[in-house]
């Protein structure tokens, strides 16, 4: 069985784009970080995004800053959708009311959280295009870390396919 760690290319539709940055940039509008996850199929070292999924979430605004929240009956939802369906998360991509970073709790609270998936993190409540080399990118190593990827190689990884 192939793992998500030997993933070298993900093909995302442009609709699977569009749907979630609409949903971030909606949000962003007032003010709070957007959640979106890309869900589809693996074969070989190729993954092919089959659907994009907008969460039920909370967001919120603390005196730290803004954040959103997806809990737990959501997530059981969603990972049980994923099952019935054999799909299986390779990224969540989310906005930040500045620029592009992951934060410690991004690090702590991912929805995506097999090795191998993507954090993908989009500046200025996804006000601007959605463009790979616009994000700050990261991906799951084996030690459970977020480790940051750099542009140009997000950007050969990840294509936006019409």
């Amino acid at each position: 069985m192939m793992r998500l760690a030997h993933v070298r290319s993900v093909r995302v539709p442009r609709s699977c784009v569009d749907a979630v940055h609409a949903h971030m940039r909606k949000v962003g509008r007032d003010g709070f970080e957007g959640l979106g996850l890309w869900a589809g199929r693996q074969a070989g070292d190729t993954f092919t995004v089959e659907e994009a999924v907008i969460p039920a979430q909370k967001h919120m605004r603390t005196e730290d800053g803004v954040c959103v929240i997806t809990g737990p009956e959501e997530l059981h939802r969603l990972n049980v959708w994923l099952y019935r369906k054999k799909l299986s998360l390779i990224a969540q991509i989310h906005s930040h009311p500045g620029r592009a970073y992951h934060s410690g709790t991004d690090d702590r609270y991912a929805v995506a959280t097999t090795v191998g998936c993507f954090s993908l993190v989009m500046p200025d409540f996804a006000t601007g295009p959605f463009a790979i080399d616009r994000l700050a990118s990261y991906r799951l190593d084996a030690s459970g870390a977020w480790r940051g990827i750099p542009t140009s190689q997000a950007a050969r990884m990840i294509t936006i396919v019409e």
